[in-house]
């Protein structure tokens, strides 16, 4: 992806988005398809996981990403936001289900995926543990330390995540084949919505996809790999493969 800079991109109209460069970050790649799913254009700013990106602070208050910028309008920063925004100021092809308990039904979904002590939070804490084992260099360590402070890591944390994944996991799981047995190859209702494009992004925590299609830093691969003890349903991966043919493109561009 072409990323441009702040300072070429605050002042211009439209929709901005400031994504994480260099790695599949799985909240970025949702922004990211969510708003190519609807085929409403964006200009992608670079963002440097785990730095201070003081331009981006500056021009929107937040250091992480994603970030989406409308015209003049506050930045989003939570998938939620988001997500309403797209349905907002796209809101065709929609990602929402029809109904309010679908929707409900769906919003649960994704937090469980995507939010403070969801999915991708237990294995950011994995990921940590990971890092500081790797390496006693302070150089190397800068990374993990700011990730520590940001997700709350300490032993505890990082000894009940493995259990947690595992949990959330199953969920899912039970829920495609509760899906599956009323005909259904969706996790709400009987088509695409924004729970199956966030499981397919933050998918890639787990079990990423491989070279040719997730192409990432190969550093990474491993602490992306989730460990052995991870219980992944193949109905889970299938069903991620499964989206990204059917909806989303291939490969990832980050």
């Amino acid at each position: 992806m072409e990323y441009v800079k702040v300072a070429d991109a605050k002042d211009k109209p439209g929709l901005r988005l400031a994504l994480t460069m260099g790695v599949p970050g799985p909240w970025s790649q949702a922004a990211k398809y969510i708003f190519e799913y609807k085929r409403f254009p964006f200009l992608p700013v670079g963002q440097l996981g785990a730095r201070e990106n003081a331009e981006l602070h500056a021009w929107t208050g937040h250091r992480n990403a994603p970030v989406a910028v409308y015209e003049d309008q506050a930045p989003r920063v939570g998938w939620y936001e988001i997500i309403m925004l797209a349905e907002r100021i796209a809101p065709s092809p929609s990602l929402l289900p029809p109904g309010s308990a679908a929707r409900a039904e769906m919003f649960g979904l994704i937090t469980e995926i995507a939010s403070e002590g969801g999915l991708a939070w237990q294995r950011r804490l994995q990921m940590i543990d990971q890092m500081y084992a790797a390496s006693d260099d302070p150089k190397v360590r800068q990374t993990p330390d700011v990730l520590a402070a940001r997700y709350g890591h300490n032993v505890a944390a990082a000894q009940r995540a493995g259990d947690l994944c595992n949990d959330i996991l199953a969920m899912l799981a039970d829920k495609l084949r509760s899906q599956a047995a009323s005909g259904s190859d969706y996790f709400v209702g009987d088509g695409f919505t924004a729970a199956d494009l966030y499981w397919a992004c933050f998918s890639q925590l787990v079990t990423p996809m491989a070279e040719d299609l997730n192409p990432m830093p190969m550093r990474l691969r491993g602490p992306y790999t989730a460990p052995e003890t991870t219980v992944c349903n193949p109905i889970l991966i299938t069903h991620r493969d499964s989206m990204y043919t059917r909806h989303l493109s291939l490969p990832l561009d980050f």
